[in-house]
């Protein structure tokens, strides 16, 4: 850790934390294994008597997230109910790679850093590719829209990217506001949590003539009834853009009135709701009271599978980038990156960082094949699938050759990039999920 310069380093390569969010690992750092209060972070880190436990909550939820960590299985910040937060780990850098998977939802700054980011959400210059999912989201017809990936496949980046589209394509009609639902468990953390988003966007807001203040002390259905009629008298609509979206499961448990009001809201008219997530929250087509389920308008999902072909080679060669800026690589190299990762984001820039830092490609492939920052995500995406997916992935990866009984189940993977074609043949995605595959059952 370089707490004065608000740094976690590793491997040389570096995650950059809000001064509040380093503030909070080295009060945890320093008493590794004890839990620690809530009362105990206000006065140690906060330093202030009003402070909401949703600030709490949501602060080691991005503390979480920069670290590549868990919840349901934490590798560093273990919460302890009703009690507090535990460091269960040390920490100097997520394991690997330094960048850990979660830490997308951690701006990377195009002036400090250039060429391939790792683990970062990324938008304008720095963003390559999904030109159809933002077609489909800025110009389709549609105001409900679930933008469903694997993890680090570019959710929050597409969310980001779309918000600086809304805002740079005034044409569109649409007005951004980006809402991070990671870390709400109940009720009032929407409410604290919609509140915080629209401050984010508040000059923006403002812009379109719809005044941020009075909604702030109104509770999330209210303020967003109120924003999206303040919007649609002046000819616009809103685009919310939800990041982390799986944590309305938790709200379904514990506020079924809640979510089907919030679904009411969201495809009541006036507002274009992008919900981005992983395949649990499948989970809310089955949720059902007296109503239909909350993803009833929802689906297809727009998936986020393996770039285009063009897409996943601009990246590699960062073609975005000034000439004189962009890696040199040979021709052979990239045409080994492409066909070892396939078309994954992800893989594509780590890869590609390994590269740039070791100067050799076979020592950079057995980097990536050993991370376990990979392997930990590749071993969260498998516990996301249905038992058929996982199954059919399973038989794919041992070369069992009548693995293609399942038409539901292979057309879901296809669309995750977790399988792709080979002909009449499927086969498993790209060579790093292949090789953990099977070294996972051998």
């Amino acid at each position: 850790m370089q707490p004065q310069l608000n740094r976690i380093c590793g491997q040389g390569r570096t995650v950059t934390l809000e001064p509040r969010l380093m503030d909070l690992l080295v009060f945890l750092a320093a008493r590794p294994g004890r839990v620690v209060s809530k009362d105990e972070l206000i006065d140690g880190v906060w330093r202030t008597e009003f402070i909401t436990e949703w600030a709490i909550t949501r602060a080691i939820a991005k503390l979480r997230r920069a670290l590549g960590d868990e919840a349901g299985a934490p590798r560093f910040i273990e919460t302890i109910s009703k009690r507090g937060y535990r460091l269960v780990a040390a920490v100097g850098a997520p394991p690997g790679s330094g960048a850990g998977p979660a830490a997308e939802g951690s701006p990377a700054n195009g002036v400090a850093r250039r060429g391939y980011v790792v683990g970062q959400w990324v938008r304008g210059a720095q963003f390559y590719g999904r030109r159809t999912q933002l077609a489909e989201v800025l110009d389709g017809p549609r105001d409900c829209l679930w933008v469903l990936g694997t993890r680090v496949s570019g959710k929050t980046s597409v969310l980001r990217q779309l918000e600086l589209l809304a805002d740079s394509e005034p044409a569109h009609g649409l007005v951004p506001v980006f809402w991070d639902l990671q870390g709400a468990e109940k009720p009032s953390d929407l409410d604290h949590g919609f509140a915080e988003a629209l401050r984010d966007s508040g000059p923006r807001l403002e812009a379109a003539g719809a005044a941020v203040e009075p909604l702030l002390g109104l509770e999330l259905l209210a303020a967003l009834a109120a924003l999206r009629r303040g919007l649609a008298e002046r000819g616009r609509k809103l685009l919310l853009l939800c990041d982390e979206a799986e944590e309305l499961l938790g709200i379904g448990r514990r506020a079924p009135a809640l979510l089907r009001g919030l679904r009411r809201a969201l495809q009541g008219g006036g507002v274009r709701a992008v919900l981005a997530a992983s395949p649990r929250l499948w989970a809310l087509a089955e949720q059902r009271e007296d109503t239909s389920p909350f993803l009833h308008g929802f689906t297809p999902p727009v998936h986020l599978g393996p770039l285009a072909s063009d897409e996943a080679r601009a990246l590699v060669t960062q073609s975005q980038l000034p000439a004189a800026e962009r890696p040199r690589l040979e021709a052979a190299a990239v045409e080994r990156m492409l066909a070892l990762c396939g078309g994954h984001p992800y893989l594509l820039a780590l890869l590609g960082e390994r590269l740039l830092a070791s100067g050799d490609l076979e020592a950079a492939v057995a980097e990536v094949e050993a991370d376990p920052t990979l392997s930990h995500l590749f071993a969260v995406d498998l516990a996301l699938l249905s038992a058929e997916e996982a199954a059919l992935l399973s038989r794919l990866a041992a070369g069992d050759e009548g693995a293609v009984a399942d038409a539901a189940a292979a057309y879901q993977l296809e669309r995750l990039g977790m399988v792709r074609r080979e002909g009449s043949r499927l086969a498993v995605g790209h060579h790093f999920l292949a090789r953990w595959l099977r070294c996972r059952t051998a």
